[in-house]
């Protein structure tokens, strides 16, 4: 009942979202006119971006694993990131690719249990202290910019709330970590097991600093590809919009909408995304709101198309991975 609950209520939040930026007569027509004159090699250029995120995240995840002693093929380890990026996407809650990517490396190491829990542990904590270090960068050097309207504060708001509710998980982690507190936290804590599995992968890896340090800027370097495919989505619709958001409001405004879509309000942050751009990308740019709304879905679907890769390459898991 619980997982039905947060199902419904995703597709809720979902279709309220995309009701409210694009249920506009005169926008879907303006989407229509600039669908037909996107240019095709911006659409390509930002489907390549997307591509290095998932090359940058399987070196990132072959890193981890190696710590660990677990040693897969390239073409697996790849394979498994894929399907993970597609159970992500289409599965409630945003945690059904890690445990595919456990699947499969139980099934592949099956005496190393536990350090593959660790590696995809580990894998998400970066991802949380990379988006940490972003969206500060970019409230810190933009946040006149972007507070210059009403629902963008808000907007600035929620995004500062929600940072540091991850920043005082961080904290918790390292202290619970480091005084060997971890066993000893009630089994009714929020979080416990997320919590001792964060605090066990930084016991686990911080003999190797250097090696974790060469993977954050591996895990900023994908963030930053990843924004930049929608900076390229927004190119595409340019002669449309007759105004196009600049590289570094894309890079401002996109560790924002990170951080509120990575809270599984709604399915892959559908809906949710196209009304945080309207806002953030309307307020610092001037792209009319239709576009801007556009451009979050536009950019989305290059991550969608390699999820729906990643779908094709579960189907043929049993050839691939077995290999």
């Amino acid at each position: 009942m619980k997982r039905v609950g947060i199902l419904l209520l995703q597709l809720l939040v979902t279709a309220a979202g995309l009701w409210y930026v694009f249920h506009d007569p005169q926008k879907r027509a303006q989407i229509a006119v600039a669908l037909k004159q996107a240019d095709r090699n911006w659409l390509i250029l930002g489907w390549l971006c997307y591509s290095v995120v998932e090359i940058l995240a399987t070196v990132r995840w072959q890193i981890l694993l190696r710590i660990q002693g677990i040693r897969l093929t390239w073409l697996k380890a790849g394979a498994i990131v894929m399907i993970g990026l597609f159970f992500n996407q289409f599965l409630p809650g945003g945690v059904g690719g890690d445990a595919m990517r456990l699947y499969f490396v139980f099934k592949l190491a099956p005496g190393r249990k536990v350090g593959a829990t660790l590696s995809v542990a580990m894998d998400r904590l970066l991802g949380l202290l990379t988006l940490l270090f972003l969206a500060g960068m970019s409230l810190s050097l933009r946040f006149n910019a972007l507070t210059h309207s009403s629902p963008s504060l808000h907007i600035v708001y929620l995004v500062l709330a929600l940072l540091g509710a991850s920043f005082l998980f961080v904290v918790l982690v390292f202290w619970l970590a480091g005084a060997g507190l971890l066993p000893e936290l009630p089994k009714a804590t929020p979080f416990r097991k997320v919590i001792i599995e964060s605090g066990e992968a930084l016991l686990r890896y911080r003999t190797h600093l250097l090696t974790m340090a060469f993977a954050f800027l591996i895990t900023i370097a994908a963030h930053l590809a990843y924004y930049t495919s929608y900076y390229c989505a927004g190119e595409s619709l340019h002669a449309s919009a007759g105004h196009a958001a600049s590289l570094a409001d894309i890079l401002s405004i996109m560790p924002l909408v990170d951080t509120i879509v990575s809270v599984p309000i709604s399915l892959g942050g559908i809906g949710v995304r196209e009304t945080l751009f309207q806002e953030l990308l309307g307020n610092l740019s001037h792209v009319p709101p239709a576009l801007a709304a556009f451009t979050g879905s536009l950019g989305f679907m290059n991550q969608a198309a390699w999820g729906l890769i990643g779908a094709a390459i579960f189907l043929a898991s049993q050839k691939i991975i077995s290999r």
